[in-house]
């Protein structure tokens, strides 16, 4: 799956185009580190049938019930909506032309704000009392009132602000149009499939002595605590198991606050060790553009603080004889906002760390092939920087 139709999939659900774009990198990150291994030429989904939601789970990344225990009471409020209000939904959405939800406005900073502290509400239990208005056509609009139109995937929001009920109304509406897509027989076969895969890879990692998936939630829930200063409690937590995206079996954790935040963990069935960490916030969409000179003017300062992260936070004490820095510009302006360094290892391979230009936040951790890195050295508008150890 190429990154024009990562982006045609991952357009259809109600994510801002920032945090579109962050999950578009992340995806084709991993695509590139060969984590997937599915022929998805063999599953025809219809285009418009395909969420986020759907995509993360022809991946791997979700998987239907949902398992995790703070997501059960959202589980079982699913399942307690009429099956035949769930099969309206999915029709709606296989009957709709258009490839993104667009909104009448934007929303404000306060809705944003009370947008993500609802969603962490609603995983515990907070429910709206109404739905979603959704209606035919344009002219059924009705005058300053939250409505949905089917016809064009368009939320229209008052002219005020959003009330509580009213953005919970949109949330559960979101939702419902994910788990509807389980409620579809060829997403059902993809479903089937991935939990024969994850008990094959349980069964290999149970035999070899692996952690558990409990010790990798601790591990995970730990940086999130400790290195974020950030709970993952109420945010929709994500487990599975993948043993092709590194040379171990891999447990990939998430935390998501819908829209809002992501946090992605992966960590070693072996020995708890973390392989990748990847991080993204809707406000980072808020950042002013940055120049090419005023990243050169953040790369020593930001070099270091990546050589610290890697002595301190993952106790990687190992001499590099090469480090570079690698980023995208375009007309004097960095195209992806981001600083990468990379760490070349006794081995060939790098241990890859990554900040936002700017306010200099870290974004992703990972560890990169030697053929990885040649591939995003070699893109258009690729600037690399070799750096001394000493710098």
């Amino acid at each position: 799956m190429n990154g024009t139709n990562i982006k045609e999939t991952i357009n259809q659900v109600n994510i801002p185009e920032d945090m579109q774009k962050e999950i578009i990198r992340n995806l084709q990150k991993q695509e590139d580190l060969g984590k997937y291994k599915y022929n998805y030429k063999s599953h025809t989904f219809k285009r418009t049938l395909l969420s986020a939601a759907a995509l993360l789970l022809i991946m791997g990344t979700i998987s239907i019930p949902v398992q995790a225990g703070i997501r059960y009471l959202v589980k079982a409020r699913m399942e307690s909506i009429p099956a035949e209000e769930m099969e309206a939904t999915l029709e709606m959405m296989q009957t709709q032309t258009v490839g993104a939800d667009s909104f009448s406005r934007e929303y404000s900073q306060n809705e944003k704000q009370r947008r993500a502290e609802l969603f962490t509400a609603y995983q515990n239990g907070t429910f709206p009392h109404g739905q979603l208005l959704l209606i035919e056509s344009e002219d059924q609009i009705p005058d300053n009132t939250l409505c949905y139109l089917k016809s064009t995937s368009c939320f229209y929001l008052p002219d005020r602000e959003l009330t509580d009920e009213e953005i919970l109304e949109i949330i559960e509406f979101n939702y419902k149009r994910e788990y509807s897509l389980s409620l579809d027989p060829e997403v059902q076969a993809v479903m089937e499939e991935r939990e024969k895969e994850q008990n094959e890879i349980k069964e290999k990692v149970q035999a070899d002595n692996g952690i558990t998936e409990a010790e990798a939630v601790t591990i995970a829930q730990n940086w999130m605590n400790s290195f974020f200063n950030v709970s993952p409690n109420g945010m929709e937590e994500t487990i599975y198991l993948d043993d092709e995206m590194f040379e171990v079996p891999i447990y990939h954790i998430t935390y998501d606050i819908q829209s809002t935040c992501y946090y992605y963990f992966s960590i070693s069935t072996i020995d708890g060790s973390i392989m990748s960490i990847d991080i993204s916030l809707a406000s980072w969409g808020d950042a002013p553009e940055i120049t090419e000179e005023q990243a050169k003017a953040q790369m020593s300062e930001n070099y270091q603080t990546a050589l610290r992260f890697l002595n301190e936070q993952l106790e990687i004490r190992d001499e590099f004889e090469t480090v570079y820095c690698l980023y995208r510009a375009e007309d004097g302006k960095l195209i992806s906002r981001v600083l990468s360094y990379f760490f070349q290892k006794a081995d060939g391979d790098f241990y890859l760390v990554t900040f936002r230009c700017g306010n200099s936040e870290f974004s992703n951790y990972t560890h990169a092939t030697a053929e990885w890195f040649k591939q995003l050295s070699e893109r258009e508008n690729a600037v690399l920087i070799t750096l001394s150890p000493e710098n």
